[in-house]
C-alpha cells in the first residue's frame, strides 16, 4: 500500500498503526497510537459513522466496506475502504476524492450534517456504501429495526464512550444521544447513583460473557431489565423496561402474602383436589391439627384423610364427594380419635372449578364438634326443661282431682249416710286421671306398634263426626263434611285406630272452641300422593303468641283442659310419617290440616 494513506486497525486491543502517508494526511504526530484518538482525526458526525460501519464489519460477518469521511482539520472528503483481516484486525486506507471531483462517489450533500444521527436515519441517506446493493438493501433493513427496536439498545466503547442509542433508550432514559455523542458513561449517568450499572458493565468487558441483571433508573422511576453483551467494539447494552411486570409481581406477591395470612391464622383447611381425589394441590397449614395427618403425607397419598372417618360414616362421605365433582355440597362427619369412643366431628364444602380449561375441585375442611355438643346440650337441657314442665303439670293435674277425692272421702268417712251423695263426682275425677294417665302413655308409646290397614277415608271421617254429633247438637254446633274422594281412587293404607284418634281430637277441640251455634267444617281430599285432613272452625280464634305455643305441654285455651290431647295428636302424627300444621286468626277461627303420605 505504498503511497496509499493506510492504517492497521486492532479492534481487540483499541490501536492503530498508520503509514507514513496516512500519518501526513490526517497530521498526526505519532505513527502508533490508540483508537479513540485517530477516529478523532475526523468531523463529529464521520466518527458516529465510522463506529456504525466497524461495528457492522465485525457484528454480520462482512469482510469488506466502504464509506465517504471527512477529516477534522482541512475539511478534505476521503473514499475510505475497510478490509477485516481477522480477530478484530481490520486494513484501513484513504482515497481522496477533493483531487477528483468528477468520481461519481463524491460525498452527498447530507455530509455537511453536523453531530450523530441515527443508524437508520444514515443508511436510507446511503451514506455507508457496500460493494453488493443487496447487501446494502439487508443492511438498511435491520438498521432499521434496530431503531425500531422496542427496547433500549446503545454502544459503548472500551473508553466507556457512548457511540450509539436509538430511540428507545433516549425515551427510557430521556438523555439526548446527539448531545451525549462520545461523551463518557460517567459523565452522562453519575456512578454513585448507578454503580450497580458500572459493575456489571465492568465485569462484561472484563470477562468478556454476557451479563443479566435487574437496575432501577432513579429519575425516571423505571425498573428495567439489563443483558450487557461484549463486541470487538465494546459492549452492547440492551435494556428493557420491566415496571408493569415488577407492579404486577409485587402486586401478586401481595395478594399470596394476604392468603397466606389468611390461610395460616384460621382453624379451617383449604383445599384444591383433582377431580379423581388422587392429586392434591394446596392444602392450607391447619390440616395437620385438623386430621393428625403431616401435609406432606397427605400430598403422598390423599387417601389417608379417608382412612381417618369412622367407619359407619364412611359410604356417606365418599358419596358426598363425588357430588362434590358435578356440583356445591356438603356433608358432615366423625374422624377417629383413637379412644373408644372419642370423635371429632367434620364438615366438609366442596364445589368444582375450570381454570385455564381444566378441572379441579375446591372445598374446606371445618372442626364443628363444639358446634355439635353445643347442640346436644342444648337438646339436653330443653328435654330437661320439657320434663321439669311436664312434672309440674302432671302433679298440678293429678293433684286437684286427688284434692277432691280425699275430701269427699274424709266426708263420706265422717258422714257415713252422705257417702253415696259424693260417689260420682268421686268417679268422675278418677276418670279424669286415668285420662291423663292414657294420654301419658300414648305419648310414651313406640312407633313400632303401628300396624298398617287399608282404609276408606270416607266412611272414617263419618264414623267420627257421628261419633261427636252429640256434644256438637248439646251446643247446637253445625258439623259439616266436605269430601273430595274419587269413587276409583286406591284404597288408602294406614291405621286405623290413630287416624280415628286424630280426627277425634281435632274435631272436639274445634267443638270445645266454637261458642252456641257456630260451625265445624272437617274435609278429606285424597290423592296419588297423600291423604289430607282438614278441620275448620269460626271460633275465636288465637293471637300469634297462642299459635306459637300450640303443643307444649300444658298450654291450653281451654278452662279445664291439660294441652296433652295436642301432643298426643302431633306424636300420632308424626308416627305416621306424616304433618301437621295450625293456621288461625284472632275473630275468624282455626284451620288445622294434617298431611299423610301413601
Amino acid at each position: 500500500m505504498n503511497g496509499t494513506p493506510a492504517c492497521l486497525l486492532d479492534l481487540r486491543l483499541q490501536t492503530v498503526t498508520l503509514n507514513q502517508e496516512m500519518q501526513g494526511t490526517l497530521h498526526l504526530e505519532d505513527t502508533d497510537m490508540s483508537f479513540s484518538q485517530w477516529i478523532r482525526s475526523f468531523r463529529h458526525t464521520a466518527q458516529h459513522r465510522l463506529q456504525q460501519v466497524l461495528h457492522q464489519l465485525l457484528t454480520e460477518g462482512l469482510r469488506e466496506m466502504s464509506v465517504h469521511l471527512t477529516d477534522k482539520n482541512n475539511l478534505r472528503k476521503y473514499h475510505c475502504k475497510m478490509v477485516h483481516l481477522t480477530n478484530g484486525q481490520i486494513a484501513f486506507s484513504l482515497n481522496d476524492l477533493t483531487m477528483k471531483p468528477n468520481r461519481p462517489e463524491a460525498e452527498p450533500r447530507s455530509e455537511k450534517l453536523e453531530g450523530p444521527v441515527s443508524l437508520a436515519s444514515s443508511l436510507s441517506q446511503q451514506m455507508v456504501h457496500v460493494t453488493d446493493p443487496k447487501e446494502a438493501q439487508l443492511k438498511h433493513r435491520m438498521s432499521h429495526l434496530v431503531d425500531k427496536f422496542p427496547h433500549g439498545l446503545a454502544i459503548i466503547n472500551p473508553n466507556w464512550e457512548v457511540i450509539y442509542a436509538n430511540p428507545k433508550m433516549e425515551e427510557m432514559t430521556a438523555v439526548p444521544f446527539y448531545s451525549n455523542y462520545c461523551k463518557k458513561l460517567w459523565n452522562i449517568f453519575p456512578i454513585d447513583q448507578y454503580y450497580h450499572f458500572f459493575q456489571h458493565y465492568l465485569r462484561a468487558m472484563e470477562t468478556q460473557e454476557t451479563v443479566e441483571f435487574e437496575g432501577y433508573l432513579i429519575e425516571q422511576g423505571v425498573d428495567v431489565q439489563v443483558t450487557v453483551h461484549p463486541t470487538e467494539l465494546g459492549i452492547t447494552v440492551f435494556v428493557q423496561d420491566i415496571t408493569q411486570y415488577k407492579k404486577h409481581l409485587q402486586a401478586l406477591k401481595a395478594s399470596e402474602e394476604r392468603f397466606a395470612l389468611l390461610a395460616n391464622n384460621i382453624k379451617d383447611v383449604f383445599w384444591i383436589s383433582e377431580p379423581d381425589y388422587e392429586e392434591l394441590h394446596y392444602i392450607s397449614p391447619a390440616f395437620q391439627s385438623l386430621f393428625g395427618i403431616t401435609r406432606r403425607d397427605a400430598f403422598l397419598n390423599p387417601g389417608l384423610v379417608f382412612e381417618k372417618v369412622y367407619g359407619a360414616d364412611k359410604k356417606k362421605v365418599q358419596d358426598a364427594f363425588q357430588v362434590m365433582r358435578k356440583q356445591m355440597h356438603e356433608v358432615e362427619y366423625r374422624l377417629n380419635q383413637g379412644e373408644e369412643g372419642a370423635y371429632k366431628w367434620i364438615r366438609s364444602k366442596g364445589f368444582p372449578v375450570d381454570y385455564n380449561g381444566k378441572s379441579y375441585v375446591l372445598g374446606l375442611h371445618e372442626d364443628v364438634t363444639e358446634y355439635k355438643e353445643m347442640l346436644e346440650f342444648k337438646e339436653k337441657t330443653q328435654q330437661l326443661s320439657t320434663i321439669t314442665q311436664m312434672s309440674t303439670g302432671i302433679a298440678h293435674e293429678i293433684k286437684n282431682p286427688l284434692t277432691a277425692i280425699k275430701g269427699f272421702l274424709q266426708i263420706g268417712a265422717a258422714n257415713p249416710e252422705l257417702r253415696d251423695n259424693y260417689q260420682e263426682i268421686i268417679l268422675d275425677e278418677v276418670n279424669r286421671i286415668e285420662a291423663i294417665v292414657q294420654d301419658f302413655m300414648m305419648l310414651s308409646k313406640p312407633k313400632s306398634t303401628i300396624q298398617m290397614e287399608e282404609i276408606d277415608p270416607e266412611q272414617l271421617v263419618s264414623y267420627v263426626l257421628r261419633l261427636l254429633e252429640p256434644e256438637a247438637n248439646d251446643k247446637q254446633i253445625l258439623l259439616l263434611f266436605d269430601c273430595a274422594c274419587s269413587k276409583d281412587q286406591e284404597a288408602f293404607r294406614t291405621e286405623p285406630k290413630r287416624m280415628n284418634q286424630i280426627l277425634i281430637n281435632l274435631v272436639k277441640n274445634a267443638i270445645d272452641a266454637v261458642d252456641h251455634g257456630g260451625e265445624v267444617r272437617v274435609g278429606v281430599e285424597v290423592t296419588s300422593e297423600e291423604l289430607t285432613l282438614s278441620v275448620r272452625d269460626n271460633g275465636p280464634g288465637l293471637t300469634s303468641r297462642e299459635l306459637a305455643k300450640i303443643g307444649e305441654p300444658f298450654f291450653t285455651t281451654k278452662e279445664k283442659g291439660t294441652g296433652l290431647g295436642v301432643m298426643v295428636t302431633k306424636k300420632i302424627v308424626a308416627d305416621l310419617n306424616g304433618t301437621i300444621t295450625y293456621q288461625s286468626e284472632k275473630g275468624v277461627g282455626t284451620a288445622v290440616t294434617v298431611r299423610l303420605p301413601r
